[in-house]
């Protein structure tokens, strides 16, 4: 590849040395001259520039791009970088208008080259300048390309391009007189002009890549917009006014002028863009990090969290804590941060109920973190009346926030270096919940007033979640082998995946939801759960994990935690499968015997606006309508954990289902419909909705799939499945025109 780059450049030079030998045959020969040599020479030069352009892009700037792939940071300030080129690559284009002086030079009225020695200082003065067009030209096409789509800024390109080809090409025409400098020319040229600064316009409005560059970026980036605005419009000036240098260039390389001219123009207006962009978005540049860190943060957290499901890590709660504790004040930016985790159930007001089983603190000490738990004297403005902040976490299993307005005696106890427990002046609560029971609480501080907002709550809240899930399932565990070996180490999985089933679901306003779970062996991989999306709505969700047994179990649970996690903090079903794909495809267990695991998803959002279904992967949904018909529902969608993300977003697919009164909607797991009889023979799906529709006018969801179990076991002859066994059944008790009542965050997590 680098042979290759340097053979162009070689060429580029070849051609701009042979267009000097033909300019000193034509210096001799006025006959040759005229404006068919001009077009010549145009055309020469642009084949040498092409060439140069190839040669250049190949063995620095395609270089550069393969060099910075693998450098996220690197990348993401790729543009600061090249806009710093831009300056330098002008600042010598500004020198270079100064190289005429350095030379004695000969011209007549019309800048033609009196003498040889005048034709050689021009061509060397006109080959160097080309050569420095070829860099800005490169770096200004490198950088309309970072962060879109190619084919979208290609098509922009080349439009842009174009209408500077004809505009360039009218100048020409016009100066080389071909067509009289009138009014009809002038108005022509008009157009183009307006038609070239539009596609600039169209080239610098969007530049998707500011919002990517941290602070400290955008701050130089301000500057270095700036520089090259004042850069380009000096360029422009000093190449296309009057002077030697616009003269002495115009004369070597007409065509090639006009197109500089019209270069330099649309590079100072894509900066002006670039400056106003940079500007307006930096006020916005710590929600966008702060972001970054709580979505890394999370990962970490559903990393660790996997860790613990599939390594040593099952007995190191104390670990377990400190890791969910230094996460969560580093994705709320907070100045300290604890965590206590309880054997049982916490009352308020029975301190003998709920020993302490795992403490963690982070920059705060245990004696500190107590005296602020233990009484509410440290807030009093907290705006409503409270024993203690732990004591308000028993009452209300809701996380909530205190606050405390400094005075002048907090200040002046701050400036004497008072402790931190006077010092904080924001708190936030989040129960750690079991069953919907506090088992303990995170606790989070700021030293600023009104230190936390909405988004802090929601993101400690999904903390809380996966922190739960994570501790509890490590406490269960490391009970299970502490007590029982064996077959005991067997009960007490399968009591921990029953408690990660719901026992019952939220109350939906015109549904009646019922589902049974039974696994293959003593644990299983199927589960079904509801969870709430950031907008309220309820999303009904089941699950099939490859495989049986424990380790599929382990990686239910997984599943679950990412799923429970993610919801709050998604708009849509596809968004969550999305980002659960994302999330378990980056912490694939390292074992072999788990390496090859997938879990299939079917998920049912019931929202103000209807009714929709999304699978990955996972069998159809059955729709029972009330007058006995039925279909199965399959859109497109493949299993999350097994493909890359980019072929994971192709496929998925969200469909709308139209409901009314009596229709019965039905999600199941394979193992329904693959349970076989001593014949042989499955169950298939045309049984299960032919069971379906004539329990259709049952008056309640429990009763169908008490129904659909009993012909289940009637038909297998037995009370166990080859594989695991997962029915949920809806029943729409409402009209259609009712709207889907919205459940809260913390009653939908019934786990």
């Amino acid at each position: 590849m680098r042979t290759r780059a340097v053979f162009y450049i070689v060429l580029g030079v070849l051609i701009l040395a042979a267009l000097l030998a033909v300019d000193l045959i034509a210096h001799g020969y006025r006959a040759l001259q005229g404006v068919t040599f001009e077009l010549f020479r145009a055309i020469l030069q642009g084949v040498a520039l092409s060439w140069l352009l190839r040669g250049a892009y190949t063995l620095f700037f395609r270089q550069s791009m393969i060099a910075r792939a693998g450098d996220q940071k690197e990348t993401v300030l790729w543009p600061v970088q090249l806009a710093r080129r831009f300056i330098v690559v002008s600042a010598a284009a500004i020198v270079l208008a100064f190289l005429p002086a350095l030379f004695r030079l000969s011209l007549s009225k019309q800048f033609t080259p009196q003498t040889f020695p005048t034709v050689i200082s021009v061509d060397f003065i006109g080959a160097v300048w080309l050569t420095v067009l070829v860099a800005i030209a490169l770096s200004f096409w490198q950088l309309t390309f970072v962060r879109q789509q190619t084919q979208f800024a290609r098509r922009r390109f080349t439009g842009w391009a174009v209408a500077a080809g004809l505009y360039s090409l009218l100048f020409f025409i016009i100066q080389v007189g071909v067509i009289p400098d009138g009014t009809v020319g002038v108005a022509a040229l008009s157009v183009l002009a307006l038609v070239v600064a539009l596609a600039a316009i169209l080239l610098g409005y969007r530049v998707p890549w500011v919002p990517h560059i941290p602070r400290e970026g955008k701050r130089r980036l301000i500057w270095l917009s700036l520089a090259n605005v004042v850069l380009a419009v000096a360029l422009v000036l000093m190449y296309t006014g009057v002077g030697l240098t616009s003269s002495l260039f115009g004369g070597y390389a007409i065509y090639w002028h006009n197109a500089a001219g019209a270069l330099f123009g649309t590079v100072a207006i894509y900066f002006i863009f670039v400056f106003f962009s940079t500007l307006f978005s930096l006020s916005s540049t710590d929600l966008v990090e702060r972001k970054s860190a709580e979505v890394k943060s999370l990962v970490k957290l559903t990393r660790f969290s996997s860790d613990v499901l599939s390594s040593e890590l099952l007995l190191d709660l104390p670990r377990l804590a400190e890791q969910i504790t230094t996460l969560a004040r580093e994705a709320t930016g907070s100045d300290c941060a604890w965590l206590e985790l309880r054997s049982n159930t916490f009352a308020p007001g029975r301190a003998g109920l709920g020993e302490v089983m795992v403490r963690s603190h982070v920059a705060i000490d245990e004696a500190s973190a107590e005296e602020i738990m233990a009484t509410s004297e440290h807030f009093p403005d907290a705006g409503r009346a409270i024993e203690s902040p732990r004591e308000e976490l028993g009452k209300t299993r809701k996380a909530f926030v205190l606050r405390k307005r400094r005075n002048n005696r907090d200040l002046a106890a701050m400036s004497n270096g008072s402790s931190i427990v006077t010092s904080l002046h924001s708190l936030v609560a989040v129960p750690l919940l079991r069953r919907n029971e506090v088992r303990g609480g995170l606790y989070v501080g700021k030293r600023k007033e009104d230190g936390f907002d909405d988004d802090d709550l929601t993101v400690l809240s999904a903390f809380s979640d996966v922190a739960s899930l994570a501790l509890e399932t490590a406490r269960l565990l490391a009970d299970s082998i502490e007590k029982q070996k064996f077959d005991g180490e067997l009960r007490a999985a399968r009591a921990m995946q029953k408690s990660l089933i719901p026992e019952k679901f939220p109350e939906v306003k015109g549904f009646d939801i019922d589902a049974f779970s039974i696994p293959a062996y003593d644990v299983g991989g199927d589960y079904y759960d509801s969870t709430v999306l950031y907008d309220g709505s309820m999303v009904i969700v089941i699950g099939d994990v490859s495989g049986k047994g424990i380790s599929a179990s382990m990686y239910m649970a997984e599943t679950k935690g990412v799923v429970q996690g993610m919801a709050p903090l998604m708009q849509n079903m596809p968004e969550l499968l999305q980002g659960a794909n994302s999330a378990l495809l980056r912490n694939l267990p390292a074992q072999a015997s788990m390496r090859r695991s997938f879990v299939t998803l079917g998920m049912l959002n019931l929202s103000k606006t209807g009714v929709h279904y999304c699978r990955a992967g996972h069998t159809p949904l059955l729709i029972v309508r009330a007058n006995g018909s039925y279909e199965f529902l399959q859109p497109k969608g493949m299993a999350v954990g097994i493909m890359p993300q980019t072929i994971f977003n192709q496929v998925l697919e969200e469909r709308t289902i139209a409901v009314q009164a009596g229709d019965v909607l039905v999600l199941f797991s394979d193992g329904i419909t693959d349970t076989r009889n001593a014949q042989g023979e499955d169950f298939g799906y045309a049984r299960l909705a032919e069971i379906v529709t004539l329990l259709r006018s049952e008056h309640s969801a429990k009763g169908i799939t008490m129904g659909v179990l009993q012909h289940l076991t009637n038909f297998s002859a037995s009370e166990s499945y080859g594989d695991d066994a997962t029915l949920v059944v809806i029943k729409v008790i409402g009209n259609a025109s009712d709207e889907t009542s919205q459940s809260k965050l913390d009653s939908a997590q019934l786990t």
